[in-house]
């Protein structure tokens, strides 16, 4: 069995960016709203145009920077698993995002 998730840990090592990117956006997708409701808050007594400005400023280059960012880090944390365990972990990852996003009633 070892040698099996060994073999698949090793094969799933080129999908390793792809795998950090799609649970940084899958984060983004449970949390967004939150960030979002911050940045409202934050905002909700500014001119229209400031808080236009500060919408744009937050989705196309705050979310993208946050996305950038937070892959490039996530994939060096899943370079340090050893091959045995990088299957497994990333699985497990998304089963826990999915509990929680079905807890907070996000599925």
């Amino acid at each position: 069995m070892s040698e099996l998730l060994i073999e698949s840990g090793q094969w799933f090592r080129v999908y390793q960016y792809q795998s950090a990117m799609a649970i940084v956006a899958t984060l983004l997708v449970i949390f967004g709203n939150n960030i979002n409701l911050i940045v409202k808050k934050a905002v909700a007594k500014q001119h229209l145009l400031v808080r236009c400005l500060v919408f744009i400023l937050v989705c196309a280059f705050g979310y993208g920077l946050l996305t950038i960012w937070l892959t490039g880090l996530l994939a060096q944390q899943l370079a340090k698993i050893p091959s045995l365990y990088v299957l497994p972990t990333i699985i497990s990852i998304f089963v826990l995002l999915a509990l929680y996003a079905q807890k907070q009633r996000h599925i």
